[in-house]
């Protein structure tokens, strides 16, 4: 995406992407082009190219965009957390939160089960430069528990690489009682991970 410099252009990119959100929850990721997104914004179909170089860069920002959200809501559910939480209610409260939140967010569920069918898991993973891998040491400092050198690099990526895979899983089922069957077991294989880490 190319920032825009003025107001206007960046009301401009605004309304693209609440084009865009709109379409994907009436229609599906499928239904987002550069045609469609234009009629859908009411701007000309130049406007959307100036900004982006195609329909997927909108939709990746848009699904930035919205996980930023959701991880803001994860630290703000952290902060004011008791004190004397322990890593795993800390872990917990972080996962549960992401996993809310993400379900409030269809649009983004979508996006999120479109890069799963589409992309690469390598293209799809958190790692711990991420704002989920943030949130998780977030998490963890909040439980009591820093992780440093080399190994907490190793820790913090296997965990985060077990947790998008597994919520890559989870998200192409349709069926509300599987992920969340999903959901907690991937809960309990973090926390059993991680006790055999900073308790082991």
């Amino acid at each position: 995406m190319r920032e825009p410099t003025q107001e206007r252009g960046r009301q401009r990119v605004a309304k693209i992407l609440v084009a865009a959100a709109k379409l994907v929850a009436k229609h599906g990721v499928e239904a987002v082009t550069t045609t469609a997104l234009a009629r859908a914004a009411k701007v000309p179909v130049g406007s959307i190219y100036q900004y982006f170089e195609d329909a997927a860069d909108v939709l990746r920002l848009l699904q930035r965009q919205l996980g930023e959200e959701i991880v803001a809501v994860c630290n703000a559910a952290l902060k004011a957390a008791p004190k004397d939480i322990g890593w795993r209610r800390a872990t917990r409260l972080s996962f549960d939160t992401y996993w809310e939140e993400l379900l409030k967010r269809p649009v983004y569920v979508a996006l999120l089960r479109d890069a799963t069918r589409t992309q690469s898991f390598s293209d799809t993973m958190s790692t711990g430069d991420s704002d989920i891998g943030d949130l998780f040491r977030a998490g963890l400092v909040a439980g009591g528990v820093t992780l440093e050198g080399p190994r907490a690099h190793a820790i913090i990526e296997t965990v985060l690489g077990s947790l998008s895979a597994l919520t890559d899983l989870a998200m192409l089922s349709d069926d509300p009682k599987d992920r969340d069957a999903r959901r907690r077991e991937m809960l309990r294989m973090i926390e059993l991970y991680l006790s055999d880490v900073i308790e082991g």
